[in-house]
């Protein structure tokens, strides 16, 4: 007799918080972001994928397309959102570049304006 099998896999989200994860995992991925960033502006594209992909690992979301993780900035809410960085919604206050992931650009959009 045949058993079929059926594979259940879990939805993972598409975003996540830092304070959903351990303090220990939020500071690991935090550090991980962090160094990628650094690889990234040295135009080590490969090692910033890397530390990106080990940071998708740890927090357990659907790996974006891009491959690439952003943090929400918005300094309306704070919200840390961790993302995938080709849906951040971007904009210069001053000289500093602000990040604001898909709900905090819907909520309130922030512009350099404010």
């Amino acid at each position: 007799m045949g058993h079929a099998v059926m594979t259940h896999t879990p939805k993972q989200p598409r975003e996540i918080h830092p304070h959903r994860l351990s303090a220990s995992i939020a500071a690991q991925v935090n550090e991980l972001l962090d160094q990628a960033d650094q690889y990234a502006d040295n135009r080590e594209l490969a090692a910033s994928a890397i530390l990106h992909r080990q940071a998708i690992v740890l927090t357990g979301i659907r790996p974006p397309a891009s491959g690439e993780l952003a943090r929400c900035t918005c300094t309306n809410c704070y919200c840390a959102a961790i993302f995938d960085a080709a849906k951040a919604r971007t904009h210069l206050d001053g000289t500093i570049e602000l990040v604001q992931c898909e709900t905090c650009a819907d909520e309130h959009r922030l512009t350099g304006d404010e």
